[in-house]
């Protein structure tokens, strides 16, 4: 392909993605529906003028790990460490644990009874990654909701992400420790985690007094080197970029005492604003690729198979029913809508499925993983159209704000809630 042509193309999908976004907040329509459609639109155009279409489960791959770390970053930024918060912080997490545990389990036992494998252990590897929330897709979705709601389905769908990638990494290394997989994941846990601490103390004060302009894409390159290492060691590494995301965003909480000498509030206040806006544009950019790399990877021909259809729509239907069986017991609210209908799969879900073994994949999940992800969106969907809240002129040009490079503390006043998708911090009394 020419290169203008190639740049022209990449320039048009960013483009489009930002009019999706736009879309998405007016509309309720989520925009990786509208990123996915795109890519099937693209793959049977190529189809059609007789374009090769070549295969991008690599290319898929590689976007799906370097999006699967920004996502965590881009999470771990969001999450506030307070007293005040603690209440609805773990409620979340044990939300997200328990829907996670009771779905993949549930999944495992259809998939197993099914006959679709006769090892317990395959049918739950596999059923992991459709057991995981994606808040690439629920944080940017929730802007509209009441404060309580949102604040919940962001810590939510952000512990679901982190949750369900450590317990498919400790699942996936079952076989190789045997019976000692307590040991080898608790150790492997303690290892991280104090690595994890003493690189994010070094990172942060390295970030705050290196003086040269280039350094965001450096850490950034740092952060990436250290994940993949981790990952050929087999230690949980994402643990580390969570770490240095929660140090980043809340060092008043980690920098007490004599370690409060080794940086200025100021200075690193500038620091951290400028890398999370950099971290969004940076998932967002990755996100908008991944998601239309992935439609063209889609066959709706064998989505339209019935075995696929039928499969995935018990999936669809154990998901939901879980998730509200949960959210009436756990979760006190006078109402559970639209939460329940909060469970979209993403690209969490994409790339765990492409990280199990060959050996150990269930191959006639392939397009099963597409029909979740496009159903559970549609449904996300209609749970959003129903609730009924439209968007207001001010919640808007504030989402665009933030978005867009121009949000900052001062737009806002300190005691009201920030609207962006990827942002509701509320000033503690």
């Amino acid at each position: 392909m020419n290169a203008y042509y190639l740049i022209l193309a990449l320039s048009l999908l960013i483009i489009f993605s930002y009019i999706f976004d736009i879309v998405s907040y007016k509309l309720r329509i989520p925009s990786v529906i509208l990123l996915i459609g795109s890519g099937i639109g693209i793959h049977y155009l190529m189809r059609m003028w007789g374009i090769p279409v070549p295969d991008l489960h690599v290319i898929v791959s590689v976007l799906g790990l370097i999006g699967l770390l920004l996502i965590v970053l881009e999470a771990a930024l969001d999450l506030k460490l307070s007293r005040k918060k603690l209440p609805v912080i773990l409620k979340a997490f044990f939300t997200a644990l328990i829907i996670l545990l009771i779905t993949s389990f549930a999944i495992a036992a259809m998939v197993y009874y099914l006959g679709l494998t006769e090892d317990f252990y395959v049918a739950y590897l596999n059923a992991i990654p459709l057991s995981v929330v994606s808040s690439a897709i629920v944080i940017p979705s929730v802007m509209n909701l009441d404060e309580e709601k949102k604040e919940f389905l962001i810590y939510e769908s952000t512990f679901s992400d982190i949750l369900g990638i450590l317990l498919f990494d400790i699942v996936l290394m079952i076989p190789e420790a045997g019976g000692n997989v307590i040991k080898e994941v608790s150790f492997g846990m303690l290892i991280t985690l104090v690595v994890s601490l003493v690189v994010g103390y070094v990172l942060i004060f390295l970030f705050e007094h290196i003086s040269t302009k280039v350094k965001f894409f450096l850490f950034l390159s740092i952060l990436m080197a250290l994940f993949i290492a981790g990952k050929i060691l087999h230690l949980s590494s994402l643990i580390l970029i969570l770490i240095f995301g929660l140090m980043l965003e809340n060092y008043h909480v980690f920098f007490r005492g004599f370690l409060k000498k080794l940086y200025v509030e100021e200075k690193i206040e500038e620091v951290k604003e400028q890398f999370k806006l950099i971290t969004f544009e940076t998932a967002f950019l990755i996100r908008t690729f991944f998601f239309v790399v992935f439609g063209m990877t889609i066959d709706i021909s064998a989505m339209g198979n019935p075995g696929v259809i039928v499969l995935g729509m018990l999936i669809l239907l154990l998901t939901f029913l879980v998730r509200y069986i949960n959210l009436k017991i756990f979760y006190k609210s006078s109402s559970l809508f639209p939460e329940v209908f909060m469970a979209p799969r993403g690209l969490i879900t994409v790339l765990l499925f492409f990280k199990i073994p060959e050996m150990y994949k269930i191959h006639e999940f392939g397009e099963v993983i597409s029909f979740v992800i496009l159903g559970s969106a549609f449904l996300m969907m209609i749970g959003l159209l129903i609730t009924g809240k439209k968007t207001t002129e001010e919640e808007f040009e504030l989402v665009e704000r933030f978005d867009h490079g121009s949000f900052s503390q001062k737009n806002v006043s300190q005691d009201r809630w920030h609207l962006g998708p990827y942002n509701f911090e509320q000033k503690d009394e």
